[in-house]
């Protein structure tokens, strides 16, 4: 999470404070502005905005703005009014290699969920939270999928258990007192693992997440307060409650947290370069070249291709991992899980029988082309769906491992698609019970590559589901106007991008060939003429 940072800089003066950013800039790649809106849209949301604690410096309160208009940002504030100023306290965070200045707080709190995940931020959602009397919402929403660990933020005492009776808006939740009259509330539990009185350190358990009190979903809703403070002026909420985020330590990689050090079993422990195959059928006697001479490294399938197939890729390279999609048509029909079983298991079987191991359940399942409102009507209702057809394949094949498929990303298109952030939420269990997942990324540019909503969608895959083997099983640049050569460029660059990622297993670019559809995709045409990203990911130098 705090890999993508940008600075805000105060438009007059502007160059003196550009360089006294310059030691910090060139240690830690931080990029710089003095355009809030264009620091809101940089990365959102998945950035860290440093700011200056100046109302002045932007002619407005920025921290206010960014509440209100990009309200999932992390912002680090600094206390500067001059560039000497602010040089300065650059200058020590990276003598001491503190980045966002943690270190010098006397309080700090540790991560308190296995997911370094903000699903509602501090302070927003006025209009909703102004009925209970507070300015916004009064802490912070944590991802915690039910019954997963919750732990405490840092050292300190147990001061209350509540059961969750009363109808408390809380529901079941501790509550701990700290140092220098803070305190730490951990609502909606599935239950309390500790008792009053029990002194507990930073990072040890002290419940299991859940959905009681007030929610809709379960999460981890953590509360900050701060003894005095509503008296004193320090807040504008109620009750002494402040905001928890400046004092929160953000795991620097979703492998680092609380619970465990979280290992994804991968044999290859890199991500493997890999493309999908043929889009509409068995591959074919030409794509077997091209896949040996781009040197690939895993090869996806679909399930109608004939056990020959494998041999042959087998054949290219020994060790090639291959990934098959369960495929069946859906278009305008209802598929009910038994159908859909009953067409792809005697292709799944002989596949199966030639070593396969890896299926994806399905494609897309939040296009209407794909089974939206005629298979099921929302995310729900596809889980009911998936998880039927895992458990009659598992029945007969259970060395197989079954992942929920990739998503058709993007926002909803009336009649066509669905939401796909809204679609996993809805159909979340199916996830976490898959045994792993599948995600699309898409792009158009090499800016959009680079961004949360086309090349790095799988980042959101990996806050969400850190514990679970992801695939890239599809990827592209569809845009007819980038020539074949720059994709190509920017597919080896997002191969390279990819390798070294720690849970990602395979990332399959979309796609080698086609019958029809898909000319700007396409690594080999039909008439046999070659794009020029087989060449350069053949060329690749890893």
């Amino acid at each position: 999470m705090a890999k993508y940072q940008i600075i805000i800089l105060p438009k007059l003066d502007y160059y003196n404070w550009v360089a006294a950013t310059k030691e910090y800039v060139l240690r830690y790649h931080a990029n710089l502005t003095s355009d809030l809106d264009v620091a809101g849209r940089h990365m959102y949301p998945n950035q860290v905005i440093t700011l200056l604690d100046a109302p002045q410096a932007y002619g407005r309160n920025a921290v206010s703005w960014f509440r209100k208009n990009y309200p999932e940002v992390r912002l680090d504030v600094i206390e500067a009014l001059t560039p000497a100023e602010l040089e300065n306290t650059l200058s020590a965070r990276v003598s001491s290699d503190d980045r966002y200045g943690s270190s010098g707080k006397s309080f700090r709190l540790l991560w308190p969920t296995d997911y370094p995940k903000v699903n509602q931020s501090f302070g927003v959602n006025q209009h909703f939270y102004r009925r209970w009397g507070l300015p916004g919402h009064e802490g912070l929403d944590i991802r915690a999928p039910m019954r997963s660990g919750v732990y405490a933020c840092a050292a300190g005492t147990v001061y209350r258990v509540h059961d969750g009776s009363g109808s408390h808006p809380y529901g079941i939740h501790v509550r701990l007192r700290h140092q220098d009259g803070y305190r730490t509330i951990y609502a909606h539990l599935h239950r309390a693992l500790v008792a009053v009185g029990q002194h507990v350190k930073a990072g040890e358990q002290i419940g299991l997440a859940n959905s009681t009190g007030n929610s809709t979903g379960s999460h981890l809703h953590l509360t900050l307060k701060k003894e005095g403070a509503s008296a004193a002026g320090m807040t504008n909420y109620p009750s002494d409650i402040i905001d928890p985020t400046p004092f929160l330590q953000f795991p620097e990689d979703e492998t680092e947290l609380p619970g465990k050090s979280i290992t994804v079993e991968w044999k290859h422990d890199m991500c493997l370069v890999g493309v999908h195959g043929r889009a509409d059928g068995p591959l074919l006697e030409p794509d077997f070249p091209v896949i040996k001479d781009a040197r690939m490294e895993a090869v996806k399938l679909l399930s109608n291709a004939p056990p020959d197939n494998v041999k042959r890729l087998l054949g290219i390279n020994s060790d090639m991992f291959l990934l098959v999609r369960l495929f069946a048509g859906f278009r305008d029909r209802k598929v009910s899980s038994a159908d859909f079983v009953s067409w792809v298991q005697a292709d799944m079987h002989q596949l199966y029988e030639q070593g396969v191991r890896y299926f994806e359940v399905h494609n897309e399942p939040n296009l209407q082309i794909e089974g939206w409102h005629h298979s099921w009507q929302d995310g729900h209702q596809f889980t009911d769906w998936f998880l039927e057809v895992v458990e009659r394949l598992k029945a007969n094949y259970p060395e197989a491992l079954f992942g929920y498929p990739g998503l058709s990303p993007g926002h909803e298109i009336p009649g066509q698609r669905m939401d796909s952030w809204v679609f996993l939420q809805q159909s979340e269990i199916a996830a976490l019970e898959s045994d792993w997942i599948g995600c699309h990324c898409y792009w158009i540019s090499d800016a959009d590559m680079m961004q949360p909503t086309g090349g790095l969608v799988y980042e959101e895959f990996r806050r969400r589901y850190p514990e679970k083997l992801l695939f890239v099983t599809e990827f592209s640049n569809p845009y007819s106007e980038v020539s074949a050569r720059d994709k190509g460029q920017q597919y080896v660059d997002y191969y390279r991008r990819l390798r070294n990622i720690k849970g990602i297993g395979a990332a399959f670019s979309f796609v080698l060939s086609a019958s029809s559809n898909f000319p700007h995709e396409v690594w080999r045409r039909e008439d046999g003429h070659i794009s020029d990203i087989a060449q350069l990911v053949g060329n690749r130098n890893f």
